[in-house]
């Protein structure tokens, strides 16, 4: 097996078509097909399905990917070095929705004053995504919340968070302050969508208790969440670095819940086989 062979693999992963990725590869198809083939002879496993024109990728294709996408990045970022081509893409930065709009912005613009760094990409999604997005080796590193659910990615906390249950003035809690979890049995809730970190730390805490978190609204959007419970359409559950306005003009009110606290870490993840280069390293130690 030789590395070639692995680049083969990934293009035609990424490209999900034999024809594609040989025109991005300068190569024919027979060369392609017959790089695929190597593989699945080397280790005994179907990668693609032909499915009409085009192909299926199988669950070995998947798992293949995860480790043939690190080492054909790492070849490709030394091979690049030692012909001292031209200086190595910008970073590639994920975070949650969450992080992405409370720290993010001041985080890269303090990265490039002081490091003289290009901009990097910025990927701002749901915590689910972005460690799928580094398990596929599509980010170099990310800042989420909550918890990591492969045992391939590395977390080192930065900082911590809470979250906060708020409803709108108009509200008939909102006087009271402290709050049980029986008053807020019937209450309709406005939420983050599943997978979400927040949402999970939400669920997590309360489904302990017998609670369960049943939402009359999901969204993506935290502004779209705390414009709805402003409007009194319901309560919710949102990280306390995102309410600050909101709750220093009097638009929304915090509760506490009586024996309940919503307490996480922030963590800059990135997978366990990514080589940490200068301008990784440089990132981590500044958010650090």
């Amino acid at each position: 097996m030789s590395i070639k062979s692995l680049i083969i693999f990934v293009t035609v992963y990424k490209e999900e078509s034999v024809t594609a990725a040989a025109k991005k590869l300068k190569l024919s198809q027979p060369a392609v097909s017959a790089a695929i083939k190597e593989l699945e002879n080397r280790y005994h496993v179907r990668l693609f399905e032909r499915m009409g024109r085009g192909i299926q990728k199988t669950n070995e294709a998947h798992h293949l990917y995860e480790y043939a996408s690190h080492i054909t990045a790492l070849y490709q970022e030394m091979d690049s070095d030692f012909k001292k081509q031209k200086r190595p893409s910008p970073l590639r930065i994920g975070s949650s929705i969450s992080i992405g709009t409370c720290l993010m912005p001041g985080y890269i613009k303090k990265y490039m004053e002081t490091f003289h760094a290009p901009m990097p990409y910025i990927k701002i999604d749901s915590s689910d995504i972005i460690e799928k997005m580094l398990l596929e080796n599509n980010l170099d590193l990310a800042l989420i919340e909550g918890s990591i659910h492969s045992d391939k990615i590395m977390a080192e906390p930065f900082t911590k968070d809470r979250l906060v249950l708020v409803c709108s003035p108009l509200h008939p809690l909102a006087s009271k302050g402290m709050v049980t979890l029986e008053d807020l049995r019937e209450e309709p809730f406005l939420l983050r969508e599943k997978n979400s970190g927040t949402r999970e730390l939400a669920e997590s805490t309360l489904m302990v208790r017998d609670f369960v978190l049943k939402p009359v609204l999901e969204s993506t959007s935290t502004t779209a969440i705390i414009n709805g419970v402003m409007a009194n359409l319901g309560i919710s559950i949102l990280p306390e670095r995102m309410l600050t306005e909101p709750i220093g003009k009097g638009s929304l009110i915090p509760l506490k819940i009586k024996g309940i606290e919503f307490k996480r870490e922030y963590s800059i993840i990135y997978h366990q086989n990514k080589y940490l280069n200068p301008d990784i390293i440089n990132f981590i130690e500044l958010i650090k």
